[in-house]
């Protein structure tokens, strides 16, 4: 008997794996390139937020170990590093202690600003400390606090606190910014320093501080980084956990800030030149 045989056309072979590849091809652009996207925009961040650390130590070197020039090389992907001098950001920090001879400290700090493009993030150092905040909701969180803290070594508490201000030499705008890779120059122009005494005060009877934070209503992140300086100067870690703040920064009002029993008080300003971006 004669065996019947049967076949399938080359051409349906074909396309059946052909629409198998069309169908992988689909499946990788659809959930595979998204994921890698944002796996890569991730890994921007994480690379930035290391950088604006090590700028941050930078400056500590220019400010507390007293170095005379730092140069650092580093690579800004996803987005754009920017310098922003106090001359175009109004947030500012205003000091007030009773006695007197610390009455309405008014510091401008200026701010190193990197902003992602992709993710929608701001990663700025201000006044010494380096914040994150997402642009599409509102807050703001510490990557790394500035130096200020309270000295309880003996019996006289002295709060010193250091206010960081970084500028370039062009008056005014947006004065630096980079992208791909780049150097940081820094230096250190000038240091000021302020200190006093504090005893009792009306209308408490003790010696107090109030440190008030104004955010800038006019930048990129209109209410500001309040929500970290909060966060930070109350946190019981800090300062003894005696500082208390009202007023909410989530609404960008000002930041109002006192701290009761501090003999001493030390303000120490550093004036910051970047000099290339």
């Amino acid at each position: 008997m004669e065996q019947k045989r049967e076949a399938v056309s080359e051409s349906i072979g074909y396309l059946i794996i052909f629409g198998l590849v069309l169908t992988g091809i689909g499946l990788i652009t659809l959930y595979g390139y998204p994921l890698l996207m944002q796996q890569q925009s991730s890994a921007n961040m994480r690379n930035m937020e290391q950088t604006m650390i090590v700028l941050q130590n930078d400056i500590k070197s220019l400010t507390y170990k007293l170095a005379n020039y730092k140069e650092t090389s580093l690579r800004v992907s996803g987005g754009t590093l920017s310098l922003f001098g106090p001359s175009y950001t109004l947030q500012r920090f205003d000091i007030t202690s009773c006695d007197g001879n610390i009455n309405h400290y008014l510091f401008s700090p200026g701010e190193l600003r990197y902003s992602s493009t992709s993710d929608n993030m701001v990663i700025t150092m201000e006044n010494g400390a380096v914040i994150e905040k997402p642009l599409a909701q509102n807050g703001s969180f510490m990557l790394a606090d500035p130096r200020w803290y309270m000295d309880s070594s003996s019996t006289m508490n002295t709060l010193v606190i250091n206010l960081l201000n970084v500028s370039t030499m062009v008056s005014s705008g947006q004065l630096l910014s980079e992208t791909g890779v780049g150097t940081v120059r820094m230096r250190l122009s000038s240091s000021n320093m302020t200190s006093g005494t504090l005893q009792g005060c009306p209308p408490l009877g003790v010696p107090w501080v109030n440190i008030t934070y104004y955010p800038d209503p006019k930048n990129a992140t209109p209410e500001g980084y309040g929500l970290a300086w909060k966060t930070y100067l109350t946190n019981q870690n800090n300062f003894g956990g005696g500082m208390t703040c009202i007023g909410d920064p989530l609404k960008a009002q000002k930041l109002d800030c006192s701290m009761i029993g501090i003999n001493n008080i030390i303000i120490k300003e550093y004036d910051i030149i970047v000099e290339t971006l």
